[in-house]
């Protein structure tokens, strides 16, 4: 994995060394304010193995009659998906266990929608640009394994008991960000910012136990009544998008 990073590292800045020295390779913000569609991939997950990744469309619009010839206005919409639909028997389930949940692999819903502005300010081939999102997040997780809610990572695999998780976080996201255009279509940028979110969570535990039933003594499934919160998060997103671009 350290390779890779080297390797990466090297790669794009060998390629922005190559650009730079070439004038005649670059962008020109009169090119690129023909391109009315930005098409954006987040790849930083790279750095970690294949994992999610943020698809971001802007699409730029004018106001008014006046023109910044230095500056692009655009609505962005961003997108990210994580899911898993367990479609098998819990293999942990004892013979002639009648119950109807199944608690092992877990099931899990997680994605994030936003819609929000952006400025674009140009430099020759660098473009500085800031703005806002907002955003909605929806996560549910039966089972075991680990989820994280926020920037922190439940884990409960070992403990012995299951839980059921629902948890929606809606708020405000400035950020800033900086690209690099290879060409008028093709770019590389950064992205940080803040997030300030409301959340409402709900957290339930469950488990097996053994309870003596008509005189028998049968395992039994036991869902604990859940503990809920609400509240307000906020945070740094140190680096969160590493974006492959491309307009037309």
């Amino acid at each position: 994995m350290k390779r890779l990073r080297i390797t990466v590292f090297l790669f794009v800045f060998a390629t922005l060394n190559l650009f730079s020295q070439d004038k005649n390779i670059g962008a020109e913000l009169s090119e690129i304010r023909k391109n009315k569609n930005h098409l954006e991939l987040d790849v930083k997950n790279i750095f970690d193995g294949l994992g999610n990744a943020t698809l971001l469309y802007k699409r730029t619009f004018q106001s008014g009659e006046l023109i910044d010839v230095n500056s692009i206005r655009l609505i962005r919409f961003l997108g990210r998906i994580n899911n898993q639909i367990t479609l098998t028997d819990d293999p942990a389930r004892q013979p002639g266990d009648t119950s109807n949940v199944r608690l092992h692999p877990s099931d899990l819903i997680n994605f994030q929608l936003a819609i929000g502005f952006e400025r674009q300010k140009m430099n020759k081939n660098f473009v500085h640009y800031y703005g806002v999102d907002g955003i909605i997040e929806f996560l549910k997780s039966d089972g075991s394994g680990s989820v994280t809610i926020g920037r922190v990572a439940n884990n409960f695999t070992g403990s012995g008991n299951d839980r059921f998780i629902k948890s929606i976080r809606t708020g405000l996201n400035p950020f800033i960000g900086i690209k690099y255009y290879f060409t008028n279509r093709l770019s590389i940028g950064m992205e940080t910012g803040i997030s300030i979110l409301y959340f409402s969570q709900s957290v339930a535990e469950a488990r097996y136990e053994q309870k003596v039933v008509n005189g028998q003594l049968e395992k039994v499934f036991v869902k604990d009544e859940p503990s809920k919160s609400q509240g307000i998060w906020t945070g740094f997103n140190n680096l969160r998008f590493l974006t492959i671009g491309y307009t037309f």
